[in-house]
């Protein structure tokens, strides 16, 4: 039977491979759907981070989608800037579904050849205001070929496997966005791919999104240093049980030498929860439980700690990165609710972290909190924010304090602020503090202002 739409032939199906056909459009239709609506905040986080980079720079960002999902981010953002970016979108498997999205959204859609000829860097092929190229390629292959400017990476298999190819020749000043889902489902239930892939050692912890995150940035940073490249951590976006890793790329050796200094191993007690990383260097640590601020390796014996890792141990926010997708386009649509309640988590977070409480929104936070005017902490900015930022949160649902009643969050952030502290809530869990105070500090605040437990 011919097909005059394309020109194409097909056999004839029976009905038993037709029902088959449409079981399996139907799946796939369903797999779609549940992707957008699972990812349709992180979409939107692109979408503003394009708008300020499209800003930045003069030139035709060259952007492109390694989603393998029909390229649904990237129709998005040749929709809303058009001329300003060349998108390429790829995938390994066939590009029909690329096509019919594309003819479903009014974009023209055109075939992307690969060549060994070309360098990577060289022009791109002009695209009209309407029109995306698409690739049918492997991931790795692409990357190792073409040069881009924005890279936006979630696979089928593991992230680590592209790390190498994606900045070979991701640009100076480029951002790569990672995302990926299920993440307590791959650090908790199997420690040994994640050594497989990312050399680093994992368990079961109350912080156990945040430690994630900084494993993948860690074995990043690893990557981009073997291409004398840096990078900077713009911000960590983690929605329910998926997260967005957003990095700048800066080229030198320089670069790369900050950035592996900055990747640490953590000595972790498996008693108390308590943590730190171990200081750099190439002499052994003769006693290393004397770096934690727990006595639990005096009061039990054996060996109470463990360690993790390595794992990047800098910042993870950048406040004014934060700030600028807060403020409104007037090319854009207006900010859901969802967008706007994980970014000014994540900025009250990164003001917390970066010892930057401002007049505008430190203040309004803190006079949301019910703390008063004469008991607020002076803060001063820190000029060096990744050595001053406090990394991880403590959980107090799961906090095993018998002799004292911990209350609710609100009060909780206010108690610490009152002694001195930071502290904020944390969007990688609604449950969770972050602070600078250690566990016995904590515990300590917690008994100065909290009601006694009557099973003291």
């Amino acid at each position: 039977m011919e097909n005059s739409s394309n020109g194409a032939q097909f056999h004839e199906f029976d009905g038993k491979d037709i029902a088959y056909e449409e079981k399996q459009n139907t799946i796939q239709n369903q797999s779609t759907k549940v992707h957008s609506s699972k990812f349709k905040v992180i979409q939107e986080i692109l979408l503003h981070i394009l708008q300020e980079e499209s800003k930045l720079s003069s030139e035709h960002l060259f952007c492109v989608d390694l989603q393998n999902k029909g390229g649904v981010a990237g129709l998005q953002w040749k929709r809303h800037y058009q001329s300003k970016l060349n998108v390429l979108i790829a995938q390994n498997k066939a590009i029909s579904n690329i096509q019919q999205n594309c003819e479903d959204s009014d974009v023209i859609c055109s075939e992307f050849h690969l060549s060994f000829e070309r360098q990577p860097g060289d022009v791109q092929l002009e695209q009209k205001d309407k029109e995306i190229h698409a690739c049918q390629c492997p991931t790795n292959v692409l990357l190792h070929l073409e040069a881009f400017d924005f890279v936006f990476l979630q696979p089928e298999g593991h992230l680590a496997n592209y790390f190498d190819s994606v900045f070979c020749n991701l640009r100076n000043n480029g951002l790569l966005c990672l995302t990926s889902s299920d993440i307590s489902v791959q650090f908790t239930r199997t420690a040994n791919v994640i050594r497989r892939y990312c050399h680093a050692q994992v368990t079961k912890t109350e912080y156990m999104r945040e430690m994630a995150v900084r494993v993948i940035i860690g074995c990043a940073v690893r990557s981009a240093s073997r291409c004398n490249k840096g990078l900077e951590v713009l911000m960590t976006p983690c929605v329910e049980d998926n997260f967005l890793i957003v990095m700048r790329v800066h080229r030198g050796p320089q670069h790369a030498d900050h950035c592996l200094d900055q990747v640490k191993p953590q000595l972790y007690c498996q008693i108390c929860e308590e943590q730190c990383f171990l200081p750099g260097g190439l002499t052994p640590i003769e006693n290393p439980y004397a770096l934690l601020a727990c006595t639990c390796h005096e009061k039990t014996p054996g060996r109470t700690a463990i360690v993790l890792g390595p794992m990047w141990s800098g910042s993870i926010f950048n406040t004014t990165f934060i700030s600028n997708l807060l403020k409104p386009h007037e090319d854009l649509p207006e900010h859901s609710s969802q967008f706007k309640k994980v970014l000014q988590s994540i900025q009250e977070e990164a003001v917390c972290s970066h010892l930057d409480v401002s007049e505008t929104n430190g203040d309004h936070h803190q006079r949301d909190l019910g703390e008063p005017e004469a008991k607020r902490p002076k803060i001063e900015h820190s000029q060096h924010p990744t050595t001053t930022h406090p990394p991880f949160y403590i959980n107090l649902h799961k906090m095993k304090f018998k002799d004292v009643i911990i209350p609710k969050m609100r009060k909780v952030l206010s108690f610490l602020r009152s002694e001195g502290y930071r502290a904020s809530r944390t969007h990688f869990d609604s449950n969770s503090v972050r602070t600078n105070a250690n566990r016995t500090q904590f515990h300590d605040v917690l008994l100065k202002f909290c009601k006694k437990s009557r099973k003291e």
